[in-house]
């Protein structure tokens, strides 16, 4: 099997299924208890806890480990703003965590305004810029779009929000960023950080928030204190011991694998463009993304049947996010400006450490195998 779907999530490291046996089976113990094994037990969350901090470049204490991505997308919005009425500022194609959490912020009172994206997904800084005031109080850009691949700058967003908002605060969905491009969340300058686990072959059912020193949030979960009194509930020492151990090694080779991948866009790129010309969109900007992804639309080939043709032969890919509702399946094509049969056409491609060239020639030769087979039935 080729495997082409890792934006969707990823094989874990053995060495994580072990970590995870030792801490869940061997050393179980509750680490908020007072004897020695539970000692042990807080030690190793908080040894976790300094090498997750270490790959996003901030202190320890700046990290609330959460059981998911999409929840810490959720205590960010939840929990960020510092006032109960105001402008929430999100882009057009964010993941559905984010997006649905603002639409829940609306039900509130919250005024929510969606800042448009280029026909890659990425922010209009030019209309991103008009939005801003002293009436917005938290903006929620990502930083690497899960669709496309499109690169945020995160850094000059959030500057210009520091600028033009003295009440905002700034939070990036940094799911598909992190490990996968160098960064520092302190060089970002942003006030809260999602990140997940099974997105770097660590476990499903973790993930973390980072939170700028200084900001005061309400707790997202209350009862015993756990995570700084913020997101209680008794730790999961296994999958937490698991995600730093990923997190300290995806993010050692960040910069050889980020190069390696490159090349791997540019030969599937080029490889569409040649074999299929006007018949295919490309919605990956390669000079102005992340590495991993590359998102191209079919003209009159629908990407769940050419996805199914694909996984006949052994080849998995995706259509866009995982998590995405059918509405969300019509909101990406209609904020990248996808019109027509190209709107059904999306397949994305997602490469891990392990993706080879010649993955990228099989799959080549078997989107074209696919594309005269399903052509007969091309929809006009």
């Amino acid at each position: 099997m080729i495997y082409l779907d890792n934006a969707a999530t990823t094989a874990m490291f053995p060495e994580c299924v072990d970590i995870i046996k030792k801490y869940a089976v061997d050393e179980y113990f509750n680490p908020s208890a007072l004897y020695a094994p539970a000692i042990i037990a807080a030690k190793a969350v908080k040894g976790a806890r300094e090498q997750l901090a270490k790959a996003l470049g901030c202190a320890a204490d700046n990290i609330v480990f959460t059981a998911s991505g999409s929840e810490a997308d959720n205590f960010a919005l939840s929990s960020g703003p510092r006032k109960r009425k105001g402008r929430i500022v999100i882009s057009a194609v964010e993941h559905a965590a984010v997006f649905n959490c603002a639409k829940a912020m609306a039900d509130k009172g919250y005024e929510v305004v969606v800042a448009p994206c280029d026909n890659y997904g990425r922010v209009i800084e030019e209309e991103f810029v008009k939005l801003l005031d002293d009436d917005v109080v938290l903006v929620s850009i990502m930083h690497v779009c899960n669709e496309t691949g499109a690169l945020n700058d995160i850094k000059k967003l959030c500057a210009e929000v520091k600028k033009k908002c003295k009440d905002a605060v700034f939070h990036s969905d940094g799911v598909q960023a992190f490990c996968k491009t160098r960064f520092s969340v302190k060089d970002l300058g942003v006030d809260l950080y999602s990140v997940s686990g099974h997105k770097i072959h660590a476990p499903k059912g973790i993930g973390a928030l980072y939170i700028a020193p200084g900001l005061n949030l309400q707790p997202f979960i209350y009862g015993g204190g756990q995570e700084r009194n913020l997101r209680s509930g008794t730790e999961n020492v296994a999958e937490i011991c698991a995600f730093g151990y990923a997190a300290e090694r995806m993010s050692a080779d960040i910069n050889a694998n980020f190069d390696r991948q490159k090349e791997l866009q540019k030969l599937l790129v080029g490889g569409l463009r040649s074999a299929f010309s006007d018949g295919v969109r490309i919605n990956t900007d390669i000079q102005r993304s992340g590495a991993h992804i590359v998102s191209f639309s079919f003209n009159g080939i629908r990407g769940e049947v050419m996805l199914h043709f694909l996984e006949s032969i052994g080849i998995i890919v995706g259509t866009g996010s995982a998590c995405s509702s059918k509405k969300a399946a019509e909101r990406i094509p209609a904020a990248l400006g996808l019109t027509g049969a190209f709107r059904e056409g999306i397949l994305r491609i997602s490469f891990n450490e392990n993706t080879g060239k010649d993955d990228i020639n099989a799959l080549l030769a078997a989107l074209i195998e696919g594309a005269n087979l399903l052509g007969k039935y091309r929809r006009v």
